[in-house]
């Protein structure tokens, strides 16, 4: 016959007092069956939430790497954009002082096109002064009776002395023209051009890949040029932009008049 309540007897170590604990049987099946239920759930759960968990992880992981990859794939997308706009906006900068000697009729699309072209981006930012001296102008925007519209600034140097590429990119103009002489253009990605000026020599010859401080001409006085200087400017996205910006430490050496 078994029994209808089950007694419990606990013994204390030191001296004490001797309790007891008396249960139905139905209570201690009914306590039974509950640690079961507990212990099978939190087995179950162990065994078939862990692998999601971990399955999660692995997506997740997946996903970052897809953004990743698919955010190189549109950056490199958007610079064969704009490469694609170069000649447009060098023509549209440059006017009609363009020298065809000495770029002939060749499309700057179609030769892009067969050049290998890499850019990074946080490197070919406009960063590193191209020469070291002193600007006699300020950049001019607005034209009047009295002055010119001047898309960047005149700094004044030692003739022969190097001139830096700002940041890293790709020469797409490299050669003579009326206005600004021996003048160079580098794009740097993100719709960044930066043109070089009356040099006395050109070291770099078009559509040559360059990096930052990479020596691309000597300072001199061609073109339209009353001496010896640089005649720099900044483009972004079309427009000219003030270099004094991007170089602040240039207003420590303006010597230009308004």
């Amino acid at each position: 016959m078994k029994p209808r309540r089950y007694t419990f007897l606990i013994v204390p170590d030191h001296d004490g007092e001797n309790k007891r604990y008396s249960y139905s049987r139905t209570t201690i099946g009914a306590i039974i069956f509950l640690v079961v239920v507990i212990l099978s759930g939190m087995i179950i759960s162990l065994l078939v939430l862990a692998p999601k968990a971990f399955d999660f992880q692995k997506m997740e992981s997946r996903y970052n790497e897809v953004i990743g990859e698919r955010t190189k794939v549109l950056e490199l997308y958007r610079d064969l954009e704009r490469l694609k706009q170069m000649e447009m906006v060098v023509q549209k900068a440059l006017g009609t002082d363009l020298d065809m000697s000495i770029t002939g009729e060749r499309d700057l699309n179609k030769i892009l096109e067969n050049e290998p072209i890499r850019f990074g981006y946080l490197d070919h930012i406009p960063s590193l002064m191209p020469v070291k001296g002193y600007v006699t102008q300020k950049m001019i925007e607005e034209k009047n009776a009295d002055n010119r519209q001047h898309y960047g600034v005149d700094i004044a140097g030692v003739s022969g002395a190097p001139v830096k590429a700002t940041g890293g990119g790709q020469v797409v103009f490299a050669g003579m023209t009326t206005e600004l002489g021996n003048l160079v253009v580098i794009y740097h990605g993100n719709n960044y051009f930066t043109y070089y000026g009356h040099n006395e020599l050109l070291k770099v010859d078009q559509y040559q890949n360059v990096n930052r401080g990479d020596t691309i001409a000597t300072i001199g006085s061609s073109g339209k040029s009353s001496g010896p200087h640089l005649h720099f400017e900044i483009w972004k996205e079309g427009k000219a932009v003030d270099p004094l910006l991007y170089f602040p430490e240039l207003n420590k050496t303006n010597m230009s008049v308004d």
